[in-house]
């Protein structure tokens, strides 16, 4: 049915359950684009100096924990038998997510959702929220709470 999906993972309390699900929507034909996105303020290009890395060494660190993360999710995917590829954009994570799916032409996208209070919504813009209202497939949006 789906041909591409794209699954948003961030190492949250939902990126079992994220993770899980895409893999139960694939197919033998389904590719998984397995998108972490970085913080812009912490991003550095993968071709960046050796000497910014460095000295930046918060932004490298940020790079090696997305690079773990998707490895490791990369890695139970293929234990399943499920094709993916992995990428670590930097940039408002909604929008960089909506830009992915239009550019790679995903079928879908599947995200989690982090219940937010509501002062925290006043100062935290939700990225489910603004990925439903601005993407280019369907949004199908993880609500389970990590706990049992």
């Amino acid at each position: 049915m789906f041909q591409s999906l794209l699954v948003a993972l961030d190492g949250g309390p939902q990126h079992a359950q994220v993770l899980a699900l895409a893999a139960s929507l694939a197919t033998p034909r389904t590719r998984l684009h397995l998108v972490c996105v970085l913080d812009p303020a912490y991003a550095l290009d993968d071709d960046a100096p050796r000497n910014d890395r460095r000295e930046y060494s918060a932004a490298e660190d940020q790079r090696h924990q997305a690079r773990r993360l998707l490895d490791s999710a990369l890695a139970q995917l293929r234990e399943q038998g499920v094709d993916g590829v992995a990428s670590h954009p930097a940039g408002e994570p909604a929008q960089v997510l909506c830009d992915y799916a239009r550019a790679h032409h995903c079928d879908l996208i599947v995200i989690g959702h982090r219940h937010l209070s509501g002062m925290e919504r006043l100062f935290e813009r939700s990225v489910g929220r603004w990925t439903i209202d601005h993407a280019p497939c369907p949004v199908l949006v993880e609500v389970r709470d990590a706990a049992p």
